[in-house]
C-alpha cells in the first residue's frame, strides 16, 4: 500500500483510468478538491463516464451491476462512492470483492469521513487504493500551506503579516476560506500583492468567526454572550436585517433537527443528508443546540423574528433595541 495522501498534495498527482482512491475525513472542499482533479484527469485522458452512488442508498445487486465491466454498455468509468461510511456489511463486502481484480476500465473514488480497518472490507478497501486524507484544519496554522497554493494559481502573493491576519480571521474552515480569500481578489483588482489593510478591509474583525460564536451563545442559550455579539456585529460592518437573517438562518436549522428528531431520523442521518447548508465541522454543534430548544418553542421563536421584521423594516423603534430585545425574548421561551 502506497503512503497516504494530504489531500492539499493531490493536485499534482497523476491520475490513470484504473487507478483507486479511498478518501478519508469530514472536509467536504477537500474531498471535491481531490474528485475533481480524478473527473478532469479521466475526462480528457480517456473519457471516462461519471457514476456517483451513495453508500445509505446502495444496495449489493446495484453495486455488481455498476461494477460490472462486461456489460455491453460499460466503457470507461469514474465510479465516486460517496457517504460509505454508510455501506451496510453485505454491500461493503460486495464493494471489497471487487478489489480482489479490480477492471483497468474503471477507477473508483470511495469517499468516507472515517472506517473501521479492522473491518475486513474496509481493510482491504484500504490496501487496494490510494489513501488520500481530507480532514479539516485543526489550527490555523495548517491552512498556511492551502493559502500559499491557492495564492501562488491567482497570481497573487501576500506579505508575511498579512497572511498571519488572514489565517487568523477566516474560521477554520477550507470552503469559507476560499470564498474570503475570492473576495479579497476581486477587492484588490490587478494588484499583485494582498497587503495587511487589504485583508483588514475586506474581512474586518472576522465576520465568519463573529458569526459562528453568536451561534453558539444561541445554542446554548447564554445571553449575556449573544449580546456582546450582537453589540459587537452593529458595531461593524453587519446591517439589522442581516443579524435577523442569521436569527431566522439559526432557528430554521434548529427547527428542521427538531422536526427530523421527531420522526425518528438518527443524529448520524441528520448530519449526513439534511445539513448541507452548515459546514461539517458544525453540524455536530448544532445537534447539540437542538437539545436546548423544543418544537413547541419555534412557534413562539418565529413568531418574535416576524414581529422583529416588521418593526425593523417600519422603523418602530431603535435596531438595536429592537433586536436586543428580541434575543432576550427568545432566550426566556420555555
Amino acid at each position: 500500500m502506497m503512503p497516504a495522501l494530504n489531500a492539499l498534495d493531490f493536485e499534482s498527482a497523476k491520475v490513470e483510468l484504473g487507478d483507486n482512491f479511498l478518501l478519508l475525513g469530514s472536509d467536504a472542499f477537500l474531498t471535491d478538491l481531490v474528485t475533481d482533479h480524478v473527473r478532469i484527469e479521466l475526462k480528457q485522458k480517456s473519457d471516462a463516464d461519471l457514476v456517483i452512488i451513495y453508500g445509505d442508498e446502495a444496495r449489493s445487486a446495484q453495486i455488481n451491476d455498476l461494477l460490472d465491466t462486461y456489460s455491453i454498455f460499460s466503457s470507461a468509468k469514474l465510479i465516486i462512492f460517496r457517504n460509505a461510511e454508510a455501506l451496510k456489511k453485505e454491500e461493503l463486502d460486495c464493494l471489497a470483492a471487487y478489489f480482489q481484480s479490480p477492471s483497468e476500465q474503471q477507477s473508483l473514488v470511495v469517499v468516507a469521513e472515517k472506517i473501521d480497518a479492522r473491518v475486513s472490507g474496509w481493510k482491504k478497501i484500504k490496501d487496494a487504493c490510494q489513501n488520500v486524507i481530507c480532514d479539516p484544519p485543526r489550527y490555523s496554522g495548517l491552512m498556511a500551506p492551502w493559502l500559499d497554493r491557492t495564492l501562488a494559481k491567482m497570481g497573487k502573493t501576500m506579505a508575511p503579516a498579512a497572511k498571519s491576519l488572514f489565517v487568523n480571521r477566516v474560521e477554520l474552515d477550507y470552503a469559507n476560506a476560499n470564498n474570503e480569500l475570492a473576495k479579497l481578489v476581486i477587492l484588490t483588482g490587478d494588484k499583485k500583492q494582498i497587503s495587511q489593510a487589504d485583508v483588514m478591509r475586506g474581512i474586518g474583525s472576522s465576520r465568519v468567526g463573529t458569526k459562528i460564536d453568536f451561534f453558539r451563545a444561541l445554542g446554548k442559550r447564554q445571553v449575556k454572550d449573544g449580546l456582546v455579539l450582537l453589540d459587537r456585529m452593529l458595531a461593524s460592518e453587519f446591517k439589522p436585517l442581516q443579524v435577523l437573517s442569521m436569527l431566522n438562518q439559526f432557528f430554521l436549522s434548529i427547527y428542521l433537527i427538531l422536526l427530523l428528531k421527531k420522526n425518528h431520523i438518527s443524529s448520524s442521518e441528520i448530519s449526513s443528508k439534511y445539513l448541507n447548508d452548515l459546514f461539517p465541522s458544525q453540524r455536530p454543534e448544532f445537534l447539540g443546540f437542538a437539545n436546548n430548544y423544543t418544537l413547541p418553542q419555534m412557534r413562539r421563536v418565529f413568531s418574535l423574528l416576524l414581529d422583529t421584521d416588521s418593526k425593523i423594516k417600519t422603523s418602530m423603534g431603535s435596531d438595536a433595541v429592537l433586536l436586543t430585545t428580541c434575543i432576550l425574548k427568545i432566550m426566556e421561551t420555555a
